[in-house]
């Protein structure tokens, strides 16, 4: 038995948040097996797609500026219900849970050859933050930052104005709305990677990734929690 083995064995087992059964990370084996996860998916924007196809038709029509998108999970069910606790309730367990699953699928991103001078966390308005307390992006990325050596820069991106929700807008109105959010300072990157928790219509991500590429970064790809089907398609 490895050192790890022993120490888990100390730890106290919490109650699932979904459940309310026991488990390790607030979320149980049970739960967890219900996680949604479609494949194949588009290599552009990560939304699922049929067939031997690498790219949706949305992508081929009008591709993000962004190069590839990875994405843990569909956005439904379960999983939608504990983004929302997580996000909205506080539970920081849920994050914590979420972090780890993330490392991993950074890991076999990484382990394939693929290599990121810097990640960027989606940014909050202040407005937001001070309304939630965090940037639960930036606690998704708690074990990639313990980890790994890759810089988060929570510095080089500012996001200057203070957008409504998005949920309800349609792509033009999301397009328009993010317009013009984020400032950022000069980089030198040559490959980023941005990081959301959910990813829609992709609206937010390639504006972020416009300004990143404009600030003088080589080259972006998105990594998200999540991938939502957007009522609009």
């Amino acid at each position: 038995m490895g050192i790890y083995s022993r120490l888990s064995a100390l730890i106290p087992d919490q109650s699932c948040v979904l459940c309310a059964e026991s488990a390790k990370l607030c979320v149980c084996h049970e739960c967890e097996s219900s996680f949604s996860n479609h494949q194949p998916r588009c290599k552009s924007c990560a939304h699922p797609i049929g067939g031997k196809l690498d790219f949706c038709g949305q992508c081929l029509a009008h591709a993000p500026v962004f190069n590839r998108a990875y994405t843990l999970y569909d956005y439904q069910d379960a999983i939608a219900d504990l983004i929302k606790i997580f996000k909205f309730d506080h539970r920081l367990c849920v994050g914590d849970y979420f972090s780890h699953q993330l490392y991993d699928l950074y890991q076999s991103i990484v382990s394939k050859g693929v290599e990121y001078d810097a990640i960027i966390p989606m940014p909050l308005s202040r407005s937001r933050i001070a309304e939630r307390g965090y940037n639960q992006v930036l606690e998704l990325l708690n074990v990639i930052s313990k980890k790994t050596n890759t810089i988060i820069d929570t510095y080089s991106i500012n996001r200057i104005k203070a957008t409504q929700p998005l949920s309800a807008l349609n792509p033009e109105q999301r397009r328009q709305e993010i317009k013009g959010a984020f400032k950022a300072q000069a980089m030198n990157y040559q490959s980023v990677l941005l990081v959301d928790d959910v990813m829609t219509t992709g609206s937010s991500l390639n504006e972020l990734a416009k300004v990143v590429l404009k600030a003088g970064a080589g080259s972006c790809d998105v990594l998200t929690l999540a991938r939502a089907e957007s009522k609009f398609n």
